[in-house]
């Protein structure tokens, strides 16, 4: 069989970066773009190095490969021990659902321990698509919210000299960031986040969906700097403009500060079970 390296790259390649992509999804970890991109190139190279040394293939080394792939593809993050899991879990998944493509075709889908492009393209990309939709899409963020992870956590916020508890959702879905600095934002209903901001909170007394930026100018100068407007879009919603503050500090319970922004939601949340969402 004459093996083209350039397609056996490609061909891996493209699938590490769909199954980096469907941990990501699976665990409710925010991943950059270009990191997994280099994790699936190196993915690649893998794949084509087991070809050219069968000692590529043994599985202590398969191992290590796949947690350098994680590192460069996931970088520091709490919850990394659990993402190389899912990551290898799904690389799993998808070489099972591979194989049975490549059954039902009657043509071989595997070279050495990496794919390989003998089959027609739409039956790899038909492999690519289901296992992400699977792994990614309709089971997105359930690992992130079992035993390792809370549904509900409190936080405690503090500014200008006050501290406050607040109860908070994990929501994978929200990924609204400062557009400046890239900085997650928590979403507070208006209650809260008038409690956590105390007599600076009169400023988005009439806040709703559509005055945002009105809401800012009335921001006393002493804090101005501190408050921010940033987009939003929402499923079955307009776009629109949420208003942020930069707090003095976050603190999870076990006492981690999370580098984020507040964003203020002008309607309540979570009926009294909760009083804003999160997603890191």
């Amino acid at each position: 069989m004459t093996v083209y390296v350039d397609v056996l790259f490609l061909t891996n390649a493209i699938m590490d970066y769909a199954t980096l992509l469907a941990a990501a999804r699976l665990g409710g970890v925010s991943v950059n773009r270009w990191r997994v991109l280099l994790g699936a190139a190196l993915g690649g190279l893998y794949a084509v190095g087991s070809v050219m040394a069968p000692a590529f293939g043994v599985l202590v080394f398969r191992l290590v490969c796949g947690v350098v792939i994680c590192v460069v593809a996931y970088g520091r993050t709490a919850c990394f021990v659990r993402v190389c899991a899912l990551y290898a879990v799904v690389a799993c998944a998808f070489a099972g659902l591979a194989a049975a493509l490549g059954a039902l075709t009657g043509n071989r889908l595997f070279f050495g321990t990496g794919y390989y492009f003998a089959v027609p393209l739409r039956v790899l990309v038909l492999a690519a698509v289901l296992g992400y939709a699977v792994s990614g899409v309709l089971l997105r963020g359930d690992a992130a919210h079992g035993a390792v992870r809370r549904e509900i956590e409190t936080l405690h916020i503090r500014f200008n000299g006050r501290e406050r508890a607040v109860s908070v959702l994990h929501d994978t879905g929200n990924d609204l960031a400062e557009p400046l600095s890239g900085k997650p934002a928590i979403i507070l209903g208006k209650n809260a986040a008038e409690n956590v901001l105390g007599s600076v909170g009169t400023a988005i007394e009439e806040l709703d969906r559509n005055n945002a930026a009105t809401c800012l100018s009335r921001v006393s100068p002493e804090f101005a700097a501190r408050f921010g407007l940033v987009p939003y879009h929402a499923i079955g919603t307009e776009s629109g403009m949420l208003l942020y503050v930069r707090p003095d500090a976050v603190l999870r319970a076990d006492g981690t500060m999370l580098d984020c922004v507040l964003a203020v939601s002008p309607e309540q949340m979570g009926n009294g079970g909760y009083e804003g969402l999160i997603g890191i």
